[in-house]
């Protein structure tokens, strides 16, 4: 738990620190059609919890738990592209090919600890994939006041029992810093954003909530387990790449279509969206921690379902 307490006064302080720092520098970020602000607001708060988990991992390692030098390394480097891409947009294709590439190493990475094999491989090959995917959803679900600092919060609390569970004192300790760096940073961005992650926080902080899962498969722990934490944000996107896509609308132009955006707009607090979202993430966890497989995987979609129909619920006069 030391790195859990380091992590979240190093995030807390830290990015009170950073929030003049960016406005000098004109680092803001201008609404648009997309977003849910209406003034603009600093961005780049991911600096200071990248720098909040890194301090909170030298410490645990200085106390002599093992830690997982190679993730947090590329989530760094992750974390710079994704602050390029804030200073100026980088192009697409760019993004996507550092992030496989980051993907690319990690999966490597958890495939020679997994006793490599022929099978072992085509999976490590999913997870450059899956990787990619989760980094660019959370990217794109970063989009309201508090939705992913509560959400990865969710995910390093998660990673952190799992760890603990299944004796993967790595996990644990990555997911204590990315929680306390989390919580640390949530006053700072809810309820009223005073600064926002940036792409260079959803890019590192996406990858090391991503991380987890394919550390955790690497040492044995279930598959069930392992996405539990990842299947919101990726249902959420997924489904609304899939309704773009039968719509014929382009895949990559700015909208209003996932979850918490059509609820805000239907008159939801930012709050309110946001806890909706990390409590089902919350209640998936649960499902997947306490059910048998054949009952948490039906559970755990009928879950998303409710969640995905939220929207069109309340418009319904279903939800009060």
């Amino acid at each position: 738990m030391v790195a859990f307490w380091v992590a979240l006064a190093a995030g807390l302080a830290l990015t009170g620190l950073i929030v003049p720092v960016l406005r000098r520098a004109q680092l803001l970020d201008v609404p648009n059609e997309r977003s849910s602000h209406s003034a603009p607001v600093p961005r780049g708060g991911g600096l200071a919890v990248m720098a909040a988990v890194a301090l909170a991992t030298l410490v645990a390692a200085l106390a002599g738990a093992e830690v997982l030098w190679v993730p947090l390394v590329v989530s760094i480097g992750l974390a710079a592209v994704g602050l390029v891409d804030d200073r100026r947009s980088l192009p697409g294709p760019v993004r996507l090919v550092l992030q496989l590439v980051a993907g690319a190493v990690v999966a490597a990475w958890a495939w020679a600890a997994a006793s490599p094999s022929v099978a072992v491989a085509l999976f490590a090959l999913v997870v450059v994939v899956v990787v990619a995917g989760y980094v660019n959803a959370f990217n794109f679900m970063d989009g309201i006041n508090g939705i992913s600092a509560l959400t990865a919060a969710v995910a390093g609390a998660w990673w952190c029992w799992v760890g603990a569970e299944h004796d993967v004192e790595g996990l644990t300790v990555i997911g204590a810093s990315l929680a306390g760096a989390m919580l640390g940073f949530l006053p700072w961005n809810a309820p009223r954003a005073r600064i926002f992650l940036g792409d260079v926080g959803s890019y590192g902080i996406g990858f090391l909530v991503v991380v987890g899962a394919a550390w955790a498969w690497a040492n044995g722990v279930p598959a069930v387990l392992c996405v539990a934490p990842l299947v919101v944000y990726l249902a959420d996107t997924g489904w609304v790449l899939v309704k773009r896509a039968v719509g014929g609308r382009p895949l990559m132009q700015a909208h209003r279509e996932h979850v918490y955006q059509q609820l805000v707009d239907q008159g939801w607090s930012h709050t309110a969206s946001a806890l909706l979202c990390a409590g089902t993430s919350v209640l998936v966890c649960l499902v997947a921690a306490t059910a048998p497989l054949a009952v948490s995987v039906p559970v755990m979609a009928v879950v998303c379902l409710a969640y995905l129909a939220s929207p069109r619920a309340l418009r319904s006069g279903v939800v009060a």
